[in-house]
């Protein structure tokens, strides 16, 4: 009864800890960023509202927006959603883990977001037991991340995979997992780049727009490095602006590759960076087609690659119309489309994470059209698989034709070469018969002609 009770309190000083130390943290920068503020601008002091301010951002980071005056805000700072949730899985793996122990944390830390909901000043926007749900939701999503990464769990699941699915369909969805994910991973890799590049071509933009709000240097510095919590949102932003239908402010602007403005914008800072688009229709064209690039390349990795099932071999060792290399083109074709799934539902919550909206009318919904951007993606990505595949097709139905071709002339070669041997046998036959025909001297029936010696006169 007191491991089980020991077991109850770690759970609850995990939640308690993670919650701590994160509103802490998050407390000591916003007091900062206030008083910074407040010295340079010449105001009345701001700090007054850390508290208040903190407990907002607490449950802003997980996705519990709010209202304020004009503002309603519910775009979730991802970048900190990601370090809660790391968090919980540091102290969860550090200090243990178990059923009950899950289970009393995650009533500390429903407690614990209750008292931010009592204590924030500000209107929220959800119902509380939505916000409960979305609070709980952080919380197991920390706790199962340290479970999933615990070795009793790795072998016990691998244990039971291994007993359940055959060696085929395991590599199956490994490899359609790996190159799923690796596809996910170049697509916000690109979405880096460009917001790198946005960066350096537009920061003249942003900051004019930190002079029009009259903002100094100080408070533009300590402001910037706020906006880097939602650094994974634009991120996002801009995967969807390089390969999809782009995203948008509300009513007031959308951008694409083929349009943008930002003249009708609140002047926000951060609405500096985004882009004009691009003048070039053969750029755009090629920024389109990256997902059908990428996906020609996994998919080539998929059949030949050191990773994948390496049909080539499978091709020399036993042949083209074997079992084995059918198998492996099957494994293949199976792997592909569990890749293109899972980058595009993988790509389809990113989406929804990153959206919300900055106001109720005509900023009600900011970020990525989800729809719209995802066909567009996933087209051109499956475009690119499909034609590895086909082209795999094509490949070996030529292989097979030149084969039977190869062996028909071979048969026809054969058989002619057969016929004239016949052929010469059988000439060679009848000159030999002929040869040993008699001769017309030595017939029986020709008399014989004796010739006489005899002198005349005798």
């Amino acid at each position: 009864m007191t491991d089980r009770v020991k077991v109850w309190l770690r759970g609850a000083l995990e939640a308690f800890l993670a919650i701590l130390i994160y509103t802490v943290a998050l407390g000591a920068c916003m007091a900062l960023l206030l008083l910074i503020i407040s010295i340079e601008e010449g105001g009345p002091s701001l700090s007054m509202a850390t508290v208040a301010l903190t407990e907002t951002i607490t449950l802003l980071t997980q996705g519990c927006g709010f209202t304020a005056g004009a503002l309603t805000l519910t775009i979730i700072p991802l970048l900190l959603t990601g370090l809660l949730i790391w968090m919980i899985r540091s102290l969860v793996s550090r200090l243990g883990m178990s059923v009950g122990g899950c289970i009393t944390g995650l009533v500390v830390w429903v407690l614990c977001s209750l008292i931010l909901m009592q204590g924030s000043q500000t209107i929220q926007v959800d119902t509380t037991p939505v916000m409960l749900f979305r609070t709980s939701l952080v919380f197991l999503l920390g706790y199962g991340w340290a479970w999933v990464r615990s070795e009793p769990f790795r072998q016990t699941f691998t244990k039971r995979i291994q007993e359940v699915l055959p060696v085929q369909v395991r590599r199956t969805i490994r490899l359609g997992l790996t190159a799923g994910l690796i596809l996910l991973a170049a697509m916000l890799a690109a979405g880096l780049i460009a917001l790198i590049v946005w960066i350096v071509l537009y920061h003249g933009d942003v900051g004019r727009l930190f002079k029009l709000t009259r903002m100094g240097t100080a408070s533009a510095v300590t402001t910037s490095l706020a906006s880097l919590a939602w650094l994974p949102n634009l991120i996002i932003w801009a995967a969807s602006w390089l390969f999809g239908d782009g995203f948008k402010i509300g009513q007031l602007a959308a951008f694409t590759l083929w349009s943008g403005h930002a003249s009708s914008l609140p002047s926000l800072p951060l609405f500096g960076l985004f882009p004009e688009p691009v003048s070039r229709q053969g750029v755009r064209l090629l920024l389109l087609n990256l997902p059908l690039l990428a996906g020609v390349v996994v998919g080539i990795l998929l059949l030949t690659g050191p990773w994948g099932v390496r049909i080539h071999a499978a091709v020399r060792q036993a042949g083209l119309k074997s079992q084995d290399t059918a198998v492996c083109f099957l494994m293949a074709t199976l792997a592909m489309v569990l890749a293109w799934m899972v980058a595009l539902l993988g790509l389809a919550l990113l989406f929804q994470l990153s959206n919300g909206a900055l106001g109720r009318q005509r900023l009600a919904g900011v970020g990525v059209p989800i729809a719209s951007s995802l066909r567009m993606i996933g087209t051109s990505l499956g475009v690119g698989l499909l034609g590895v595949w086909l082209l795999a097709l094509v490949i070996a139905a030529l292989v097979i034709i030149k084969d039977i071709l190869i062996d028909y002339l071979r048969q026809a070669d054969t058989k002619k070469t057969s016929a004239q041997a016949e052929n010469k046998k059988k000439h060679n036959q009848s000159r030999g018969q002929e040869g040993k025909e008699p001769k017309a001297t030595d017939r029986a029936d020709t008399p014989r002609q004796v010739s006489s010696t005899r002198r005349p006169g005798k």
